[in-house]
Order: structure tokens, then sequence, then C-alpha cells
């Protein structure tokens, strides 16, 4: 009979009930949207941060001037990228010049914003500086003291590399290792690198490590902040709506008190009906949301070849979060069950 009941009073309130559905499905779209988008941007923005550059540097301890090759296969074996950079001067056309050896091969991942293409053997990068007092254009020749070098591309990135030669890496020591760790496990790498490498200074590059943990940090708040304004001002929507509902049921309730029917299960009754919606509105926000978290993701990040925030493991939160609104929204609306009086109403008043 309980279930009857319910059936009916979806039936035969049906644009009232929509209104509620449509409510709680907004809901529900907005939360998958934003706890898939979650779940997923911040790594998404850790590898982002990678083509920026490193975020720790291992240099010469002391009077030392370059580092063992070896310092760079130990710290790769903590699981972080390393490469070895090896900087001289040299001479060019008479005028000394900074030559940087590069292992491209391993840097690959720290130079992304370089944007210019890796020199291959007897070729070379001149930085902008660099080719504009040297009057260097791409395939010209560079006769440097250390050996000619074809200019494959001129290197523009606004740091120091812009004044530079840089050449592919030779040699068995570096000037300084490049290193590229996990913005979480900043603290935990560096202890262990300095554990590993204890010829070598390890340096926090603060400038690119405190923005990477900044904007993760506010990205997080913001998502966090912007579903709970959201599903409070669902709750608020769809409690009105109920209240409403209460009101317009009010004869039906007190007919039912009059016959010996409890407040609780009268209670229950309209929070059946609200948990029945939410449940339709979770799987339609559920769909949905996917198709709006994917949109998102595709235009944050047009460029990455996975389908970026989408999360198909979030439907049983969204539903949690669902119900919860639709059941805190009808009980805040079934306080209005209490006071109304049977003989009141039997009396049509």
């Amino acid at each position: 009979m309980f279930l009857r009941f319910v059936a009916a009073a979806v039936r035969f309130r049906r644009r009232r009930l929509l209104l509620a559905f449509s409510a709680l499905s907004v809901a529900a779209t907005l939360a998958t949207a934003l706890f898939s988008v979650y779940s997923d941007i911040e790594r998404k923005m850790r590898v982002e941060f990678r083509g920026y550059g490193a975020n720790m540097i291992v240099a010469p301890m002391g009077e030392a001037r370059t580092l063992p090759l070896s310092a760079v296969a130990r710290a790769e074996a903590l699981g972080v990228t390393a490469a070895p950079f090896l900087y001289t001067v040299g001479s060019l056309r008479g005028e000394p010049v900074v030559v940087a050896g590069v292992d491209f091969r391993r840097a690959a991942p720290l130079i992304g914003y370089w944007h210019a293409p890796a020199p291959g053997t007897g070729e070379c990068l001149a930085g902008t500086a660099a080719a504009e007092h040297f009057h260097l254009t791409p395939g010209a020749k560079a006769e440097l003291d250390s050996g000619p070098c074809v200019v494959r591309a001129i290197l523009s990135t606004g740091g120091s590399e812009d004044a530079q030669i840089v050449v592919p890496f030779t040699g068995n020591a570096a000037s300084v290792i490049q290193v590229r760790a996990d913005g979480e496990r900043l603290a935990e790498i560096r202890a262990a690198l300095a554990k590993v490498l204890p010829e070598g200074d390890v340096r926090l590059l603060h400038a690119v490590a405190e923005t990477e943990a900044n904007v993760v940090l506010k990205v997080r708040s913001s998502l966090y902040l912007l579903t709970a304004l959201i599903l409070a001002i669902t709750t608020l929507c769809v409690s009105s709506n109920f209240s409403a509902l209460v009101i317009e049921r009010s004869r039906e309730i007190g007919v039912l008190k009059a016959i010996g029917a409890a407040e609780r299960k009268i209670a229950a009754l309209f929070l059946s009906e609200s948990l029945l919606l939410g449940a339709g509105s979770a799987l339609a926000g559920y769909a949905a949301g996917l198709v709006v978290a994917w949109w998102i993701g595709r235009r944050i990040f047009p460029d990455s070849a996975s389908a970026v925030g989408v999360d198909f493991g979030v439907f049983l939160p969204v539903a949690g979060v669902t119900l919860a609104v639709a059941a805190g929204a009808t009980l805040a609306a079934a306080a209005r069950i209490w006071s109304i009086k049977p003989a009141v109403i039997l009396r049509g008043e």
C-alpha cells in the first residue's frame, strides 16, 4: 500500500515533481562534472607543469665544478626526471660565448617550453641574443673553437639560453643536473637526493615549485567551493518546491492523519517520493555530467590524447550527494506536516 501511495503521488503530481527532478538533475550533472574534472585535473596540471622545466637542481658541492654522470642514474632511480647540463665558455669569431651541452633525450620533458627541435650530430641551437650578435641564421655554420656546427634553429626562451649556443651533450661530467619531481613529493625527493648524491648540493627552485603548489591548491579549493555553492542552491530550490507540495497536499495529509496515519509515516511517504526522484535524477545527471566533464576537459587541454576530466568512478559519490540533497530538502519541508490539524482540514478551512 505504501508503494502504491508513492507511485500515485508521482503520477498525479508530475508537473510539480518534474521541477524537483529538473533541479536535482542539474545538481547531479554539475556534481558529476566537477567531481570528474577534479579527480583528473590535478594529475593533468602536474603533467602540464612538467613542460615548464625543472623544480630542483643538483649543483657541485663546495669547490667542485662538475658532477659525475653516474649521479644522473642515481637520481633517476628515485623515479624523477633528471638530465645533465654542461656549461663551458667557448670562442666564436674570437669572442667568448657560453656553450651549453644538453642531453636532449633525457631533458626532453624538462625543456618542452623551448619549442625547438633537438640538434643532431654536428648541429646546434643558437639563442636569439647570440644569433643576433654573431649574425647567425638557421643553416649557417657556427665556427666554435671546440668544433664547427650548423645552426638548426634559433632558440628563444626568455632565459639565459637566449645568450648561449646549445649543442648535444658530450663528456663524462655535468655542470648541473636538472631534476623534475612530483610536486606533492618535493620534500621527500629532495631529502632522498641529498642522501644518494652526497657530492651534490640539492636546491629547490622555489619559483617553479611554489607556483605549481599554489595553482593546484587554488584550483582544488575553487572546485570544492563551487560544488558546495551549487548544492546549497539546489537544496533551497528543492526544499521550496517540496514546501509548496506539502501545502498543496494539506487536505490529503489531513485525511491521512484523521484515519490514524502517524506524522512520521506521512513524512516517510514524502521522503520516499523525493528519494525516488533523487535516484532518477542521479542517473540522468551522471550521464549528462560525463559529457559536460569531457567538454570541459577538451576546452582546458585541447591537445591531450585522453578524455581529460571523464571519471566513471564518481557515480556513487554523485548518487550519494543527490540523494542527500533530496532527503535534506524534503525533511526541511516535511516539518509542516506536524502543524496540519485534521479537524481544520476536514471542515474545509
